[in-house]
């Protein structure tokens, strides 16, 4: 994965990590999405947690999800810490 991503696969305390991280203005190839949903097949004993802002997402525009990876799953939530994202992490355009 090249900018405007993060990736680190490394091994700590003999297990293997991988840490994302980013933030890219448009979709793009290669979907950090479809990597985590990826490492839910090929290991199934992961689990972690995923934050995403897509406001190209029809119906989640102003959201912050949260995409959970346990046993082989994957599940979409809203992250309510963070949402809605306008007016929370960000104050509304006025220009």
């Amino acid at each position: 994965m090249d900018s405007p991503y993060l990736l680190d696969f490394r091994w700590m305390n003999g297990e293997p990590f991988i840490h994302l991280g980013g933030c890219s203005n448009h979709r793009s190839s290669p979907d950090v999405v479809e990597l985590f949903e990826h490492v839910a097949v090929v290991a199934p004993g992961s689990y972690g947690l995923l934050h995403v802002r897509d406001d190209e997402e029809p119906g989640h525009e102003n959201d912050v999800r949260v995409l959970k990876l346990v046993r082989g799953t994957v599940t979409q939530h809203t992250e309510v810490l963070l949402s809605p994202y306008i007016p929370t992490v960000e104050d509304p355009f006025t220009g």
